[in-house]
């Protein structure tokens, strides 16, 4: 989006001159009709840099999120999931498939372990049985 200079035209202020009377409240000096033209066009340009940087923001975190995605076996583009938001549960795909992962990860390492001692009890009973 490039930022170029906002400019409230006549119709505009028509549109605010209008609604004057019914949204005009004397006592609150920050209401919008209480600001000049210069002020309100530099408030419409400052909501659009502000639109634009959380758009940017968003598509940042939309790219991370897509790669976390590919990462764990999920393709952002036809899963057919909506990785972006949490479910109302609060659990995302992508978190049901990291914790898949680190439960499997966790049970392997504990198989390990369990080989380890197999096999020194193994080692053991075959050096019992040599003697």
């Amino acid at each position: 989006m490039a930022h170029e200079r906002y400019i409230i035209d006549e119709r505009e202020i028509e549109l605010l001159d209008r609604y004057e009377g019914i949204m005009k409240q004397s006592k609150d000096p920050y209401r919008y009709d209480t600001f000049s033209r210069e002020t309100l066009a530099e408030f419409c340009q400052m909501k659009d840099r502000s639109n634009d940087m959380f758009f940017r923001r968003y598509q940042g975190a939309q790219e991370v999120i897509d790669i976390i995605a590919e990462q764990v076996g999920i393709n952002p583009k036809n899963s057919g999931f909506w990785i972006y938001a949490p479910e109302p549960d609060g659990t995302s795909p992508i978190s049901k498939k990291i914790e898949e992962w680190v439960s499997r990860s966790g049970e392997k390492a504990k198989l390990k372990k369990r080989l380890q001692e197999l096999e020194q009890e193994n080692a053991i009973l075959r050096s019992l049985i040599r003697r």
